[in-house]
């Protein structure tokens, strides 16, 4: 059997593995929150029009997600435990197509550290697994590495027929992730690195560039002629004024994932102050945290400044979210999260083989700790989540919708 087949079967199954053991206990977290708000209207679809307009959750518009979330319900209907098996399923693929994408530009060492990294949810973008809501943000997950994957391939093809094909396959899931989420538009920072390296002149790199770019464009002018706030959004000048800001919470939010209402009891005042002062802090260690990468960016190679950028990029777009503004709302930071994960396994193979034995047993207890409190602060969330969707409001809600359903069953 072919050695690279070998290696992606093993990092597939060592994903799904660190997928369900890091989102098992996410089973019975129920429905609360946004949810709602997309199956509200995933029960009263009754063809692929209804699904795919107008948007469910305002602005942007999603037809692509919304479709496939309807065919979740007509599958799964209102049990919540089957839509988390599901997005556990999908996360474990995603973390594959990480090594996959990973492993050309990095090494097969540092793709699959990457891979397990991003199957543990570091950097805590775990709600996006157990959300039913957040289905969007994994599905342009998938189609955003499948785009770099294809446009690499594109670049190393050896005849124009098949570079040809591989392009346009290229433009095709990227217009995928595009109809899945607006972040996958930030995906043209992270192909013009990938494609640099690899280019056989300047202008086959501009001319992919710029038919990718075209697209992009063209999805979001679609965007602003259907309206439904999208324009109120993009044309703000207070909304482009406060991004800096904006970006700078959310790297420390990924980077410092701390709750600022714990699970623990009201009676440890010590813990909820700290947590406080973290959360009132943000945009300063969030500036703290970019003048370290950087500078690791000036210093680093061509590999690092690739993921670091692409990091920088998908952040962006998040960052436009309103609810960035009021909490903390990591469910939709999986594509960030994937390069952060690149991030810090290159950073941990480049130490490891610059320091002794002494240094090594300290890297690795390292790891270990950043483990360990990243799947502690998961468990936080997931208790959090399974009480807002045991809550008498969600409760209700879930009520109301089961008569609904009983009302108009699907044919």
């Amino acid at each position: 059997m072919n050695l690279r087949l070998v290696a992606h079967i093993g990092v597939a199954l060592a994903s799904l593995f660190c997928a369900f053991f890091a989102f098992s206990s996410s089973l019975d977290t129920g429905f609360s929150g946004a949810d709602f708000a997309v199956l509200e209207p995933a029960l009263r679809v009754r063809s692929a029009a209804d699904a795919i307009t107008p948007p469910w959750i305002p602005p942007f518009e999603r037809p692509l997600s919304q479709l496939a979330f309807a065919g979740e319900v007509s599958l799964w209907g209102l049990r919540a435990p089957r839509y988390v098996v599901t997005h556990m399923v999908l996360h474990a693929a995603n973390a594959t197509l990480l090594f996959a994408l990973f492993r050309g530009p990095l090494g097969s060492a540092v793709a699959a550290g990457a891979a397990i990294l991003f199957a543990l949810a570091l950097g805590f973008y775990g709600e996006s697994v157990w959300r039913p809501a957040h289905l969007s943000i994994l599905l342009a997950t998938t189609f955003v590495l499948g785009t770099g994957i294809v446009a690499l391939r594109a670049q190393l093809e050896r005849t124009p027929r098949r570079r040809l094909l591989a392009t346009l396959l290229t433009a095709e899931l990227f217009l995928l992730a595009l109809f899945c989420h607006e972040a996958g538009a930030m995906a043209l920072v992270m192909l013009g690195g990938l494609m640099w390296p690899h280019r056989r002149s300047l202008s086959s790199v501009l001319r992919k560039m710029a038919f990718l770019v075209i697209l992009g464009s063209g999805a979001v002018i679609l965007q602003l002629l259907r309206g439904q706030g999208a324009d109120e959004l993009l044309l703000s000048a207070s909304t482009w004024l406060s991004l800096p800001v904006r970006v700078l919470r959310l790297l420390s939010q990924m980077l410092l994932p701390l709750a600022v209402q714990p699970v623990e009891s009201a009676s440890e005042a010590l813990l909820p102050r700290v947590l406080t002062l973290v959360e009132q802090t943000r945009p300063i260690s969030g500036l703290l945290f970019l003048g370290a990468g950087a500078l690791w960016f000036v210093k680093g190679g061509g590999a690092v400044r690739w993921l670091l950028s692409s990091y920088l990029a998908f952040l962006v777009p998040l960052s436009l979210h309103p609810l960035t503004q009021a909490r903390l709302d990591l469910g939709e930071t999986c594509l960030p999260a994937a390069f952060l994960c690149g991030a810090v396994a290159l950073g941990f193979h480049r130490l490891w083989h610059r320091v002794g034995t002494a240094g090594r047993v300290l890297l690795a207890l390292v790891l270990v700790g950043i483990l360990y409190g990243d799947l502690a602060v998961v468990r936080r969330y997931q208790a959090q989540a399974a009480a807002a969707g045991r809550s008498a409001e969600s409760e209700l809600r879930l009520q109301a919708l089961r008569q609904q359903r009983e009302a108009a069953p699907y044919p």
